[in-house]
């Protein structure tokens, strides 16, 4: 599979996007864990979703006209957010398949095509009007861009005078890095298509500043999210699609699920055996975990204002 980065990521999350959908429903990024008994105590499910209501909370969003999710996954966060702060919303992202369950998700969660939707575009170059957002989030898809600077400066465009920008994301750590915790982040590469562009928290915030925005909060979630990867295959397979789902269509579903993910896997090709299998075998939660643990990489979540017009943004120290 060769290509762009962007065409890469394209290619391999249309691929494995049958099992990721099967496996982990609608939300692609990971839980968050105020505490440690948290992690014993909330199903993995129910950490996602406190992920984005503690991101909401960090960043002080209450309410909001029109969101901007770029690089929005299956639509779970847009879709949960514009219902949790009753706005509008609009999804960006380079999967065809993807945009297509976000938009059906949509239309199930009863939002009319005006209110929420979702388009196949490349977040380096949406073709969407300045300005034209109070809330632009990124979560989780900062890392899979080639250009960094790029991508905020889209991030900055595209939001409103006084209005928020949220980027969240794995991060390098600050500083030199040793060759052998540079391998950390290259075997990240390997599982998720990133495409070896690393950045740390600090120069997310200095880009946001040279693109006129001002950071006001940086939250280092490193601890609170280690421990979602520790959700084992069966527990994914076995999950409930939703409460009120019976104990027969439960049981069908998780056939169906079961059946699901063998086929794709044994079909998919080479990029969807490489991923596929780093899950099955653990070794997505040993690189992610180790990551952590090493202090290599870290888990932000970087909140900037857009200045009110004539103002003056001043980069955050």
């Amino acid at each position: 599979m060769g290509g762009k980065p962007s065409e890469v990521s394209a290619e391999l999350y249309d691929a494995v996007g049958q099992i990721w959908l099967q496996l982990f429903g609608e939300h692609v990024h990971v839980g968050y864990y105020a505490t440690d008994d948290d992690k014993h105590a909330r199903s993995w499910q129910q950490a996602q979703l406190d992920h984005i209501d503690a991101v909401l909370q960090l960043a002080g969003v209450s309410k909001a006209q029109k969101l901007l999710d770029l690089g929005c996954g299956y639509g779970g966060t847009a879709v949960y957010v514009a219902q949790k702060l009753r706005c509008q919303a609009l999804g960006v992202n380079i999967s065809p398949f993807q945009v297509q369950v976000a938009n059906q998700l949509a239309v199930r969660s009863g939002f009319e095509p005006d209110h929420a939707r979702f388009v196949v575009g490349d977040a380096l170059q949406p073709d969407l009007p300045d300005a034209s957002f109070d809330l632009v989030v990124s979560i989780e898809s900062a890392a899979y861009m080639p250009d960094k600077q790029k991508f905020v400066s889209q991030l900055a465009r595209l939001c409103a005078p006084s209005g928020t920008v949220i980027l969240v994301d794995f991060c390098r750590a600050s500083g030199t890095i040793s060759d052998s915790l540079k391998k950390r982040l290259t075997a990240m590469d390997n599982i998720f298509a990133t495409p070896g562009s690393w950045h740390s928290a600090e120069e997310y915030k200095q880009l946001m500043g040279a693109s006129g925005l001002t950071v006001t909060q940086d939250g280092n979630w490193t601890r609170n999210v280690c421990g979602f990867w520790n959700v084992g295959l069966l527990t994914l397979l076995l999950r409930q699609t939703h409460q009120k789902e019976g104990l027969l269509q439960w049981f069908i579903t998780c056939l169906i699920r079961t059946l699901y993910v063998v086929w794709f896997f044994v079909t998919g090709g080479q990029s969807v055996l490489n991923m596929t299998k780093g899950y099955l075998l653990g070794e997505q939660k040993r690189v992610v975990q180790g990551g952590l643990d090493s202090g290599v990489l870290e888990y932000h979540v970087i909140v900037a204002k857009k200045p009110a017009v004539g103002a003056t943004a001043a980069l955050d120290s």
